[in-house]
């Protein structure tokens, strides 16, 4: 009997958490050759059924698609969704392209790159670095990936970026027009220091949108013991919040990112989450994921309860952090607009 199980082609019924391979990018840490293979597969026997990719992160998409063929006697395409991007292909503003000719190419180096001849999902990628008509106009990126859809390459089409104001408008304008977005993808908008996510839900699905996606539970590495990647946007005041969480959390026999993940997972249940994108790029991290969401599950369920020392140790944090609470940096960077 196969160790496999077929995912719906008919609906999008991803796991309850998907596997964010931008930690194959090599931006956070050194990637092994032997870690893509390995973590795809620990992912995938754990049931873990989706997985997100990019251009823009380094070679993800050639690690993935490279792992995941590897994989395929044992799990085959059928048994698991692929998501990608469109449209940013580099760092500062300059490098996106929303040309609904540049979006047609990049799909098909997407699936090249991904031994596919389909995606499940493919994102306008960080939306809010590009003019609103580049987006929903014409000859822009999502009417290349409505016609795209139409001709079977693409399952489910999306918008992803980090502020919220934006993708809705996004989302209103699509729904208005009678061509709402499938999907959503946020990201570090629903993590310990901001659940702003959870307040624009109803909105999102109010303007059509089906499925919503949480990504970053660690708020793109800031909750990390060893503290967040040199570039990471959180100015200096949080950073120093989250280092004393990290430092509570230690000396209390307990890990920071541990403690993250549990309450950006909640967010299923708390409003709807279809699933929460955690970064995975070797197999301890897909494991620790897996164990971090049946915990949360389980207590969630009654069948087991925070120790006195977890529970005051989360109450701390939250104190901590509440003055920087739902704190959102601004994007683009004046940096990444070369300013």
């Amino acid at each position: 009997m196969p160790n496999y199980t077929q995912v719906s082609q008919t609906e999008f019924k991803p796991s309850e958490i998907s596997f964010g391979a931008g930690a194959l990018s090599g931006s956070y840490d050194k990637i092994e050759a032997h870690w893509p293979v390995e973590a795809c597969r620990e992912a995938l026997q754990s049931g873990i059924n989706t997985f997100d990719t990019s251009p823009y992160y380094g070679h993800s998409e050639f690690l993935l698609g490279d792992a995941l063929n590897e994989l395929k006697e044992e799990f085959p395409r059928s048994s698991y969704y692929i998501a990608t991007k469109v449209g940013r292909y580099g760092y500062f503003a300059k490098d996106f392209d929303y040309s609904s000719e540049r979006v047609k190419k990049s799909v098909e180096e997407s699936m090249r790159r991904m031994h596919t001849d389909y995606l499940d999902i493919v994102f306008c990628h960080d939306v809010e670095f590009v003019d609103f008509d580049k987006v929903v106009g014409p000859g822009g990126a999502l009417e290349a990936l409505f016609e795209l859809k139409k001709q079977n390459k693409i399952n489910y089409v999306g918008c992803t970026g980090y502020p919220l104001p934006v993708l809705l408008k996004i989302a209103k304008h699509q729904h208005a027009k009678g061509q709402p977005l499938d999907i959503i993808l946020s990201y570090c908008h629903y993590s310990l220091n901001d659940t702003t996510l959870s307040d624009y839900a109803d909105a999102f699905r109010a303007a059509g949108v089906r499925y919503l996606l949480n990504a970053s539970p660690l708020s793109m590495g800031l909750f990390r013991e060893s503290g967040p990647p040199e570039w990471h946007p959180a100015h200096p005041e949080l950073r120093e919040a989250v280092h004393k969480c990290a430092l509570l959390a230690k000396e209390n026999g307990l890990n920071i990112s541990e403690i993250a993940s549990r309450f950006s997972f909640s967010g299923r249940q708390q409003f709807n989450l279809d699933t929460t994108v955690i970064g995975i790029g070797k197999r301890e991290e897909a494991k620790a994921a897996v164990a971090a969401i049946k915990r949360m599950k389980d207590i969630e369920q009654g069948k087991e309860k925070l120790s006195e020392t977890e529970q005051k140790v989360l109450d701390q944090i939250h104190a901590i952090l509440k003055p920087y609470k739902n704190f959102t940096w601004q994007s683009p960077s004046n940096k990444e607009l070369g300013l």
